[in-house]
Formats: C-alpha cells, structure tokens, sequence
C-alpha cells in the first residue's frame, strides 16, 4: 500500500489508488450527466459547439482516470498480495529451520554437540 495513503479521506490526494477508484467510479455518472446538460444547454442557446468541446474534454478525462486509477487499484492489490504472501512464507521458513546457535570463539572448545551420559559400550 502507498505509504501514508488511506482508503478513505476527503481529500483525494491522500488516498490510495483503490480509493481513488472508487471515487472515480461514483463521479463518472455525475460527468454523464453534466455532460448531458451542456449539450442541452448549449443546443438551447445556440452554443452547441462550445458544449461539445467541453463534453469532449470531460468525456477524455473521465475515461482517462478511470482506466488510469483501474489500473493502478490493481497493481496495488498486486502488491499487497505479493507482500502478504512473502510474509507468510517468511513467518513459515523461521520455523521451519533449525535453531542457531552461535559459535564459541574459546580455542579449544568443541565444535559438535557432547555426550554427557553413561557411555556404556
């Protein structure tokens, strides 16, 4: 996850990209909307070009977040995935290995384990 980033905020530079896609998901029926009052609008005053510039314009940027922040939230997810997975194998690989022991730096010592008991052979 991006750090520092949340899931929900209001301001949408501090939230992180799923966030950010579903808030793009919410905004893009009120584009469709304010696009269909501009050309309403534009085609009840007379300015009907000037309204389909502008419904371009919002239409491209729309589509361009919403790809753009769709593909993002899923890189993310990625991510988070690959992370969750790396910490779960990490956690299983420290007990699976066998214990450490440090080596003693004494000359002289033993190198291998001991056997105290009866040796009755």
């Amino acid at each position: 996850m991006m750090a520092g980033k949340k899931d929900h905020s209001f301001n949408y530079w501090k939230m992180n990209y799923r966030g950010r896609f579903r808030r793009t998901k919410v905004m893009v029926p009120i584009a469709i909307v304010v696009c269909v009052a501009l050309l309403v609008l534009g085609w009840a005053s007379d300015e009907l070009v000037k309204s389909v510039i502008w419904v371009v314009i919002i239409a491209a940027v729309t589509a361009w977040q919403y790809v753009f922040t769709k593909k993002k939230a899923a890189e993310e997810e990625a991510q988070e995935a690959a992370q969750a997975q790396a910490q779960a194998a990490a956690a299983q690989q420290q007990y699976a290995q066998p214990a450490q022991y440090p080596q003693s730096n004494v000359p002289g010592a033993p190198t291998t384990p001991q056997n105290f008991g009866n040796n009755a052979q």
